[in-house]
């Protein structure tokens, strides 16, 4: 009887939840890892094997892949990196220690995990290619889960827009550099999906800071349209299955659109200029507006 083909999932948080159960389904061994194992009892209960995982421990890293070594005879057919937290605020005022927080889950931790399991993927890679299933079967693969983050420079997002991009960048050269050993990269950028990031946001969100120079649109700061789609929005599940059979693709395309508003922002990014978004982000978050203001109070102070 053939083995299970494996994958493993960083983050818990709605998609990856939707995820490891959508692959489960589909008959992969899914290792589901979290900060908290309380938070996968669900997933335990489906048959799916949890871990507690801290992305920037590098001895949590370390003690997860040991694990994972021990269970699989020291391969992984796919490793899904998408733990990540999300910080709204503007450039301008971005409290650099929360951005160092995001950063480290976002982009080191991604990096690090990513490190620590290449080894275990090349392993599978070379069990393929020595039973010459490499040609009937997909390949073992990376798969960044990124965002239109990464494309759509939303205002009042700057930082972690920046860390989806990087996530991004990095896939790219991985997929570049991992190639020649049979080792693919998957990019998925997320559409408007409902997942527990935006709730976390939603909740902890603090507004514009005291004597912000953004106060003369602090309606739409604080309104819907800081959401720009804000009725776009899919569930973790639809996404999941319009997602999982993509990456299970024998080809394994390097990018992969997805559902909530993604198809139409590559159609943006691909036929318009780069500079489309500063028009469509202007009027969305009325930036004319706040030009007009400021300029107004120079007139004002100078008129004193």
């Amino acid at each position: 009887m053939a083995q299970k083909r494996t994958a493993l999932i960083t983050g818990d948080g709605g998609i990856g939840h939707a995820l490891a159960l959508e692959l489960h389904a589909r008959g992969l061994r899914v290792f589901a890892t979290a900060r908290s194992l309380a938070s996968m009892e669900k997933l335990a209960v489906a048959g799916i094997e949890t871990f507690s995982l801290d992305v920037t421990s590098e001895e949590s890293v370390a003690t997860v892949k040991a694990e994972v070594e021990k269970l699989t005879s020291g391969s992984l057919d796919m490793l899904v990196n998408n733990a990540a937290v999300f910080y709204e605020s503007t450039a301008a005022e971005d409290a650099l220690p929360k951005i160092q927080t995001l950063y480290n889950v976002n982009v080191f931790g991604t990096m690090r995990v990513t490190q620590a399991f290449i080894p275990l993927l090349l392993s599978a890679s070379k069990t393929l290619i020595a039973s010459q299933r490499d040609r009937t079967e997909w390949a073992p693969r990376i798969v960044q889960m990124s965002s239109l983050a990464a494309i759509c420079p939303t205002p009042f997002y700057s930082a972690y827009n920046s860390s989806k991009a990087a996530m991004m960048q990095y896939g790219n050269t991985m997929r570049v550099e991992l190639e020649p050993f049979g080792v693919k990269v998957v990019t998925v950028h997320i559409g408007r999906v409902m997942t527990n990031i935006i709730r976390d946001k939603e909740n902890d969100w603090q507004g514009l800071p005291e004597g912000s120079i953004y106060a003369p649109i602090k309606d739409v700061y604080e309104g819907p349209a800081h959401e720009v789609f804000p009725d776009g929005a899919v569930s973790c599940e639809t996404f999941a299955k319009d997602t999982v059979p993509k990456l299970l693709s024998k080809n394994g395309n390097a990018f992969v659109w997805t559902v909530g508003q993604s198809p139409m922002m590559w159609f943006f990014d691909a036929f318009f200029p780069r500079t489309i978004w500063d028009w469509f982000l202007r009027k969305t978050f009325s930036m004319n507006r706040l030009a007009i203001a400021f300029r107004k109070s120079i007139a004002e102070k100078k008129a004193v």
